[in-house]
């Protein structure tokens, strides 16, 4: 599948609403349990997704198309987030994230890029040459991988309780990615 632009807003566009959709209103016990030792809780997720709307994919964005490749992106902290989301509750930081994807979003579509403009190229301090398109694209399967983490960190609370039919239970057969 060839990238596109304005698929990738639309998915982007959507996840705040898919988030709020899953978790609002749910009891803390399925929003901060995660999955054992070093994982993530569903809460956890939405600070990281909150640290990377305002320090990751719009500034990188706009480095590439201001320095190109001569300077990097700065470091992304993937555990920045637990100072930001610290004594918050689950309800106001989603519609944080909500605001922050918006007003990204929005900046987005301003740029008005052309497929030139997609095909210019950064540098990632980590892993060197990258385009803007596959930043863009980056940031919707983050979104997505971060979905699916959020899926199976709540299925893993009924790991027990499902007894036998844990095994035609693809969500509890996955594993990784726990922390990021």
């Amino acid at each position: 599948m060839e990238h596109s632009l304005q698929d990738t807003i639309s998915l982007l566009t959507r996840t705040p609403a898919a988030l709020n959709a899953l978790l609002r209103d749910l009891p803390e016990t399925w929003t901060f349990r995660n999955e054992g030792e070093n994982t993530w809780s569903a809460f956890d997720v939405i600070g990281h997704l909150i640290h990377a709307e305002r320090t990751d994919w719009m500034s990188r964005a706009k480095t590439i198309l201001q320095f190109g490749e001569t300077q990097a992106f700065e470091p992304f902290d993937r555990e920045g987030h637990a100072r930001g989301s610290q004594g918050k509750l689950l309800g106001p930081l989603l519609d944080e994230f909500a605001r922050l994807r918006s007003e990204n979003l929005d900046e987005l579509r301003a740029l008005n890029l052309r497929q030139e403009d997609l095909d210019r190229r950064g540098r990632h301090p980590a892993l060197g040459t990258v385009t803007l398109s596959q930043l863009l694209a980056t940031w919707a399967a983050h979104d997505l991988t971060h979905l699916h983490q959020i899926s199976r960190i709540m299925a893993h609370q009924y790991r027990e309780d499902v007894g036998p039919w844990s095994r035609y239970l693809g969500v509890l057969q996955c594993s990784g990615h726990s922390a990021s």
